[in-house]
């Protein structure tokens, strides 16, 4: 399931104007600050923007990837943050990095929250930050009247943010204004003490996608120098002529018989079963998800997901190439 800019976008909007359902959660704790060096982690960046800032600079440790990859987004928006807008409701959160809030403002009108931790930006947009938030460069846009996303510069190479989504709805006030006080609070919370998950045995959450692929097991088909191209903090795409591939750690429903998908096949990765679908197209796909961690009493869980992609004349193999990806990248992991 390899991603573009144009379908995080239209999800990201979709996100503002209806709710979305409750994902699993990891175990939340309190642990003292860390310092920590920052990791490439972003989407695909213009390749035609060069950026002169050292790669993997954040604008301040607390906003290094291996830290955030361990912060809960629903306590960075806590209730005394989105207090200062309006009266907050029930909250509810679809990835690892992510959390939404379908409230109301002071006036009693809708007022959509979604955070997200991390959020790729392109060099464009980091060069159109003109704004302030809590001592940081901003970028605002606003969609119309009822939509607005503040993005909160917290590393320029790769770009990534903390970045705020308002949807005020058609009987809604001015949408940017409660993004700015809620950017403010959340970065504040980022910068102190935010609380954590406590991720159960054999979770993906802290791991470096990017870093856990070999070059050379990525040969087939992408040729010996693919492009990597982090996204958020748990996903990294690697690019070749005509062809990609990608790892991407998630939380998801996991069913009881494992069934993600009807017409899925399941293969045997040494030891460990992995489930793959393989959709054709115009960019014919294979996603191939791997089990990391279930709970048995909420079905709650958390998966790696290996995808190879490549043009309709692009011959190869993707399921295969995702099955030898995972096989190399699977003895990395933590184990449950």
């Amino acid at each position: 399931m390899l991603r573009s800019r144009a379908t995080a976008l239209l999800a990201a909007t979709a996100l503002l104007l209806a709710g979305c359902a409750t994902g699993p959660g990891l175990a939340k704790s309190q642990s003292p600050r860390r310092t920590v060096q920052a990791a490439a982690e972003t989407n695909a960046p213009d390749p035609s923007t060069r950026s002169s800032v050292p790669p993997d600079k954040s604008a301040d440790p607390a906003f290094a990837a291996e830290r955030l990859r361990l912060v809960d987004p629903c306590a960075v928006i806590g209730k005394d943050v989105l207090e200062t807008v309006g009266t907050p409701s029930r909250y509810s959160s679809s990835s690892y990095t992510r959390c939404s809030n379908y409230m109301k403002d002071k006036s009693g009108k809708t007022l959509n929250v979604t955070l997200d931790i991390g959020y790729t930006l392109l060099s464009t947009e980091v060069k159109k930050a003109t704004k302030q938030v809590a001592g940081l460069k901003s970028v605002e846009q606003k969609l119309n009247s009822s939509a607005c996303f503040i993005s909160v510069i917290t590393q320029e190479n790769p770009p990534q943010a903390v970045r705020v989504q308002i949807g005020t709805g058609n009987d809604g006030a001015e949408p940017c204004e409660p993004g700015r006080k809620i950017a403010e609070g959340a970065i504040r919370k980022l910068k102190g003490n935010p609380q954590r998950y406590t991720p159960p045995k054999g979770s993906p959450v802290e791991v470096d996608a990017c870093s856990v692929v070999e070059k050379a097991d990525l040969a087939t088909p992408l040729g010996a120098s693919p492009r990597s191209q982090p996204f958020g903090l748990h996903s990294c795409t690697w690019s070749g002529q005509s062809a990609q591939v990608q790892l991407e750690f998630k939380t998801t429903r996991v069913p009881a018989d494992f069934k993600f998908n009807d017409k899925q096949t399941e293969v045997d990765l040494g030891g460990v079963k992995g489930y793959a679908v393989f959709k054709d197209g115009p960019f014919p796909t294979c996603d191939l998800t791997v089990v990391r961690t279930r709970d048995s009493g909420s079905g709650n869980g958390e998966i790696a997901l290996f995808s190879a992609a490549g043009v309709k004349d692009k011959e190869f193999d993707r399921c295969q190439v995702a099955a030898a990806i995972a096989k190399a990248v699977l003895p990395k992991l933590p184990r449950a």
